[in-house]
């Protein structure tokens, strides 16, 4: 299976890019390509097998937010449907003449003309594709958002998992495509059927705090936190509780992804909740969550941006919105905010508090430990070490299509399983954190080219200027010139 091109402006037939897949090709195509940015569809060497953890795709290219290298992720079942359509991933360069959706099937992708799913929102642009395809194809579709190339639109997978960050769903609103749909029932080949079995009995007999979590009602998607840990008014306030810790009403199902017991993202007021949004729509935005939760999903857009907007001028780095995790409580995920080449994303590391004496998670101490890292660590200690190996790790399960809310260093597939899995799959066994450490250099290097300033990473005032107001955390602020320090050199160290 193969990463392929489309190009949308000529109608004509695809062709293969690279023999492997996940982000680190497309990145070397992209910077390939710089002059006309292409978008990809991917999953990785481990991604849509159906064991635990592997049902993950990516979208690559420039943020028309940003301005910068982008990816941004979703789980589900699309991972599976690009591998049964006999492909790696596609991407896509040029633009349509009219709507048109992509179609890839048995190694190979066109266009059909979309006239009549133009303007439609995502849910019913989805059944009109299923009624055609059938129940069995992943659909990959925009709404009206991202039609109107707004800069935060998202691109909504498999109606309820969607590649939500960096305004991607804008990139393929300017190229006129609609959706893309993957279609095909082909074999996943599997090195090793026994010993990917065996990663998933793994899984499946692992007690794990973290992950009960993810799978019990309401969700890890319901949740707050004290003073100063999720936003209020934007960051601005820090005397009250952040996060939403009661659902009104009863999750309505579960939008499951292939091969995973976790069944992390819950059904509310008919859209899929993921971790981010309730803090951003809620508290924070100071509104009623619920019914926006459902508004986003359906117009493809972002609620961390729509609830950052909604709380006032957006609090952001890189031109992106903090994600509802503030960095004055926790300094070192702050830290890979600002470094991070795609901008603040809240699953670039594990956070500072699962490795903290007293709030910490004992059980990842050991996976800790195996990187090299002192644990426990009080929080609000900068460790520049630390968080170059937790960017590194984590780059590494985004390069090979494994799930970080089901690996670790908090969850049941520890480094080891993840290495056993991918092996499982591919005959091949990565050095994860390797492959963490080339996708990382690669997209430094497309933000170089992009003429991305090293003075973007940084963070905001507010997170220097007010430490937190009350609570557990009071007190908790930012130093300026540490931090600054500390951000310079995490830069040499990963690039």
């Amino acid at each position: 299976m193969a990463l392929i091109r489309l190009d949308l402006g000529d109608g004509g037939g695809s062709s293969v890019v690279a023999a492997a897949g996940g982000p680190i090709p497309a990145l070397r195509h992209l910077l390939d390509h710089l002059q006309d940015p292409p978008l990809a569809l991917v999953t990785g060497a481990a991604g849509g097998s159906g064991a635990p953890g592997t049902a993950r795709c990516a979208a690559v290219g420039v943020s028309p937010l940003s301005g910068a290298v982008a990816e941004t992720r979703a789980e589900g079942p699309f991972a599976a449907g690009l591998r049964a359509a006999g492909v790696t991933g596609v991407v896509l360069h040029g633009r349509a003449a009219r709507p048109v959706w992509v179609v890839v099937s048995a190694g190979r992708a066109w266009t059909e003309p979309a006239d009549d799913l133009w303007g439609l929102e995502t849910g019913p642009a989805t059944d009109r594709l299923l009624d055609r395809y059938g129940s069995g194809a992943a659909v990959a579709v925009i709404g009206p958002a991202g039609e109107r190339q707004i800069p935060y639109a998202s691109i909504v997978t498999c109606r309820h998992h969607p590649l939500p960050r960096l305004g991607l769903g804008a990139d393929l609103g300017a190229r006129r495509v609609k959706a893309v749909v993957a279609v095909g029932s082909a074999p996943i080949p599997v090195a090793s059927p026994a010993a990917l079995d065996a990663v998933r009995a793994s899984y499946m007999d692992a007690e794990n705090t973290l992950t009960a979590w993810q799978h019990d009602l309401p969700g890890f998607g319901v949740w707050d936190g004290e003073p100063g840990y999720a936003p209020v008014a934007g960051f601005r306030d820090t005397t009250r509780r952040g996060g939403v810790a009661v659902a009104p009403v009863a999750a309505s199902g579960v939008a499951s992804c292939p091969g995973c017991p976790t069944d992390c993202i819950k059904l509310y007021a008919g859209a899929g909740l993921h971790q981010e949004a309730l803090a951003m729509l809620g508290p924070n935005a100071g509104t009623d969550p619920w019914p926006l939760l459902s508004r986003c999903e359906q117009l493809g857009l972002d609620p961390v941006e729509v609830g950052a907007r909604l709380a006032g001028p957006p609090v952001t780095s890189k031109g992106v919105a903090i994600p509802p995790f503030d960095p004055r409580v926790q300094p070192n995920l702050g830290l890979a905010y600002a470094v991070s080449p795609i901008g603040p994303r809240y699953d670039m590391i594990e956070h500072d508090l699962d490795f903290d004496p007293e709030l910490g998670l004992p059980a990842s101490f050991p996976e800790m430990r195996a990187l090299g890292v002192t644990v426990p660590s009080p929080r609000g200690t900068l460790d520049v070490f630390r968080t170059a190996q937790l960017m590194r790790l984590w780059s590494g399960l985004d390069a090979l299509g494994v799930c970080v809310f089901a690996a670790t260093p908090t969850r049941p597939l520890t480094l080891a399983l993840v290495a056993d899995l991918v092996a499982a799959v591919t005959g091949t066994r990565p050095d994860v954190l390797a492959l963490g450490g080339t996708r990382l250099r690669l997209m430094f290097e497309v933000n170089r080219r992009l003429r991305v300033p090293a003075s973007a990473d940084t963070l905001p005032a507010v997170f220097f200027d007010e430490p937190v107001r009350a609570g557990r955390y009071r007190g908790a602020v930012l130093d300026r010139p540490s931090f600054a320090t500390a951000v310079a050199s995490l830069r040499a160290t990963l690039s």
